[in-house]
């Protein structure tokens, strides 16, 4: 007897796969860099290319007397500044008109959502490129021991964080004259690899979690918790040696950099907002049949430590026990 199974010719032609409405979700890392509030918003004006900061430098403290009818010396203002200039950047997605007909989703929609999120993670990846290849070496730390500091960038790094760390790098923020945020804390940018290794540290008065904060204190985006006064900022973003920009550390197993943030440690300013584009089909004219839809995003921005003040940032060198 003949039985008509799913391998009977020409059964596979009459059966087409099913296919979900909703298209999986994306693991996503965290854009914090260029995240509001923890920057300087800088404002190109019409007809120029840079933004210049000016310092004027504090007056030196005088303990010695006047002399009796002499005038004393005058004191002259020492100027300098600093300055940068934007770069545009940007990208395209192409669909084709049969792409769009045939596809059980709406494809444009999922594209202009994607090159969103590009815009996004590319402005906030050269902030953090930025910020960590030009910050001065007097300002970056090697975690050379679980209680134990150097400052350099090349030196050799040998720990994981502690909690140790964080207080210490609080004490020379303080030392330096460097105020918290209103709130009263630093914020602390760190790879999920460090946030182990804190969230393990049994130091006393250690980590406390977000869901343990007073009332009073409303949470950052990507928030986890408080440390030391500062508040704790992660994102598998966070500045990496292996594999990512600038360079590599000069120890090899130093992989992770925690960066501490005062208000006004960098500016990001914008001469050409970031905009998003669609042009339809036979919008283009490199496409006279209509064939394909175009989506896709344009800015122009950059960004700069402000550290000729003194640098309200410091920068953490570290190993991890996972990576």
């Amino acid at each position: 007897m003949a039985t008509t199974t799913t391998a009977t010719s020409g059964f596979s032609d009459l059966v087409t796969q099913l296919v979900q409405a909703r298209a999986q979700e994306e693991l996503r890392a965290r854009a914090v860099h260029a995240m509001p509030g923890l920057y300087v918003p800088g404002r190109f004006v019409k007809g120029t290319t840079s933004i210049r900061y000016a310092r004027y430098a504090d007056l030196s403290v005088n303990t010695t007397p006047l002399v009796e009818g002499t005038a004393p010396t005058d004191d002259a203002l020492t100027i300098s500044s600093q300055f940068f200039t934007a770069d545009q950047f940007g990208g395209t997605i192409a669909v084709t008109d049969l792409a769009q007909l045939d596809s059980p989703h709406d494809l444009i929609s999922i594209a202009a959502e994607r090159v969103a999120y590009k815009a996004t993670r590319t402005m906030d990846n050269l902030v953090r490129n930025k910020i960590h290849s030009s910050a001065k070496t007097a300002n970056i730390y090697g975690a050379t021991g679980a209680t134990a500091v150097t400052v350099n960038a090349a030196t050799a790094v040998a720990s994981n964080i502690t909690g140790w760390h964080v207080k210490r790098m609080v004490a020379d923020l303080l030392t330096a004259n460097v105020a918290p945020f209103a709130d009263g804390f630093f914020r602390l940018i760190i790879h999920p690899n460090q946030q182990f290794d804190l969230l393990t540290d049994t130091t006393a008065n250690g980590f406390i979690e977000l869901n343990k904060y007073v009332s009073d204190l409303p949470a950052l985006t990507n928030e986890i918790g408080r440390f030391g006064q500062c508040r704790i900022i992660v994102s598998s973003d966070a500045f990496r040696a292996a594999g990512s920009a600038p360079t590599t550390f000069a120890s090899a197993g130093a992989n992770y950099s925690a960066l501490f943030l005062a208000p006004d440690a960098y500016t990001i300013g914008d001469s050409q907002t970031l905009q998003s584009y669609f042009v339809a089909p036979g919008g283009d004219h490199t496409d006279p049949l209509a064939q394909k839809a175009l989506v896709g995003y344009k800015m122009r921005f950059g960004s700069l430590l402000l550290d000729e003040a003194g640098a309200r940032y410091r920068i953490l060198r570290t190993t991890a026990s996972i990576s």
